[in-house]
């Protein structure tokens, strides 16, 4: 009788999770975590050559927002100026990240993208750099 229930059991609940599909995430999701995140960028890089300021003030930072706008800020100027704004763009498709401001558009290829870290390179010399990003780190 003990048998019968746990098959009848395990038959039952097998069959009800049969049905469960699972979804892929947004990959929007881990650039602003359902609001707004700040992303540090800790290297700017020109192939082997690294170019990010060694000082932490002169680091600059993006801060996504789900309403698909980053604003560019030097951590230096934070409060004092305001910090560029531009709308974002992600393509997974095309495998790209890109921003739209007033004067141009900055379009990167995604090479990593996780919650943790965040590596993009240029496409089509939009920009200079090589770019990584890291949430901006407690201090």
């Amino acid at each position: 009788m003990k048998l019968t229930c746990i098959l009848l059991f395990l038959v039952l609940f097998l069959s009800a999770c049969s049905d469960t599909e699972i979804e892929p995430i947004d990959n929007y999701i881990l650039l602003h975590d359902n609001s707004s995140k700040v992303w540090l960028v800790d290297h700017q890089l020109d192939g082997d050559k690294d170019y990010t300021p060694l000082q932490i003030k002169a680091k600059e930072i993006i801060v996504f927002h789900q309403s698909r706008e980053a604003y560019f800020h030097r951590l230096k100027d934070l409060g004092t100026k305001p910090g560029i704004k531009m709308s974002f763009w992600l393509d997974q498709k095309k495998n790209e990240l890109g921003f739209r401001g007033q004067k141009r558009d900055l379009i990167f290829e995604i090479a990593h993208l996780s919650r943790t870290r965040i590596v993009l390179k240029p496409k089509s010399k939009t920009y200079k750099y090589t770019i990584v990003l890291i949430p901006f780190p407690e201090y």
